[in-house]
């Protein structure tokens, strides 16, 4: 009983690369206008988590394991070994697709934010001039040796 509820919940847990997760709208990559990225992004969300790739792909990976447990002596064990198997590829095949879809979303949002800043690369660089480093006339290594580095001997 146990072994045919499972085998009827689990191929709804793969697939969710399919199902669940969007990805950016088709032909983003053409589009040379902010605000047309910008409205797309708005319209049509797309998935950036991977957490749904994670859950296909323990899927697959336990329906492959599951598909390896018994020895398959009768009909029924060759048919539950092909239903794992089934299952197995499912996920996996979700979530490679997820992943894809993920992967292109990344890129979408990536490709957005840098258009949003006027081709700026992203960085911690912002930080520097907001709360700059005080020039307390010492090297680095002063108060290690005692001696500035930069004297001239």
């Amino acid at each position: 009983m146990k072994k045919t509820l499972l085998l009827a919940l689990v191929p709804f847990l793969s697939g969710c690369g399919f199902a669940f997760v969007k990805g950016p709208p088709s032909g983003w990559q053409e589009i040379q206008d902010v605000d047309g990225l910008e409205t797309r992004a708005l319209i049509q969300p797309c998935t950036s988590s991977r957490t749904l790739v994670w859950v296909d792909a323990i899927a697959g990976v336990g329906g492959v394991a599951s598909m390896f447990e018994n020895d398959g002596h009768t009909v029924d064990d060759n048919v539950e070994k092909l239903g794992f198997g089934l299952m197995g590829l499912a996920g996996g095949v979700g979530a490679i697709v997820g992943l894809t879809k993920v992967n292109d979303c990344r890129a979408f949002n990536a490709r957005l934010l840098q258009e949003r800043r006027g081709d700026e690369q992203a960085s911690h660089e912002w930080l520097d001039e907001l709360f700059p480093l005080p020039d307390l006339g010492v090297t680095g290594l002063d108060p290690v040796f005692g001696v500035p580095i930069n004297q001239d001997h």
